[in-house]
């Protein structure tokens, strides 16, 4: 009995001999634009976009991308700035510096920081701003919980160091200050130029080298302090305030 090919057999070799001659080509799952989520966030639409980023962040083929995370910490930082959204979303400022972290740790070429710089730049600003406010009144501990936060978006903040080292030594923590003035002064030493560095960067940089040269002077280690603020006294000539406490410092 002669065999007779079923109309499914058929069609999957007349498909092969299309696709061997080139004429048909298979088709290749694209990667998502997340042009949805630009939407939401344009709209203002924050609930839907964080249901919907955060399932980005759950799929196997879209949870290393790093546009999910971006607008999760987009959305959240938006919301922390109005008490309407903070009443049911109290962990919104968390959130965005979490968001903007792991966004940063997906972003293996840094492209969608650069693309990004002004929002990360304010979220930035805003964590200095709560650094301040603690430096201002002294609460150490609570400094110590906060400059994680500032190392989770901008790791390679060189005056977080020296102030993460003030702290240290305000709370009594000498062991932690001696390994952590190490790793600021080490940081500190490779900067060849601040030339592309940012306001912010320069803002913490200051008072960072300050705040830990006042610690040195409590210390009764006043060449110490000397010193350390010397080590950036040309990047800050014009500053007032800083010239005034390194006149005190030297003096």
């Amino acid at each position: 009995m002669p065999f007779i090919p079923n109309k499914l057999n058929m069609k999957k070799a007349l498909l092969l001999t299309l696709m061997a001659l080139g004429l048909v080509v298979p088709s290749i799952a694209q990667p998502p634009t997340y042009d949805d989520l630009l939407i939401y966030y344009a709209d203002g639409d924050y609930e839907k976009l964080l249901k919907k980023a955060e399932a980005y962040t759950l799929k196997d083929d879209t949870k290393n991308d790093a546009l999910p995370y971006l607008y999760l910490s987009k959305a959240n930082f938006d919301m922390s700035k109005d008490q309407v959204w903070l009443e049911k979303y109290p962990k919104a400022w968390a959130d965005a510096i979490n968001y903007g972290g792991q966004c940063i740790k997906k972003d293996k070429d840094s492209t969608i920081y650069r693309e990004n710089i002004k929002y990360f730049t304010d979220l930035k600003t805003a964590v200095v701003e709560e650094i301040k406010n603690l430096v201002e009144t002294g609460a150490y501990p609570k400094l110590l919980g906060a400059i994680p936060k500032l190392h989770k978006i901008d790791r390679n903040d060189v005056g977080s160091y020296f102030l993460k080292a003030a702290a240290e030594y305000n709370t009594g923590d000498k062991g932690s200050a001696k390994e952590t003035q190490k790793e600021a002064f080490s940081r500190l030493s490779a900067v060849k130029s601040v030339e592309d560095w940012r306001p912010i960067d320069l803002e913490m940089l200051k008072l960072g080298v300050v705040e830990f040269s006042k610690a040195m002077i409590k210390l009764n280690q006043k060449a110490k302090a000397c010193e350390t603020v010397g080590m950036i006294k040309q990047w800050f000539e014009k500053d007032d305030e800083f010239m005034a406490f390194y006149n005190e410092a030297c003096n």
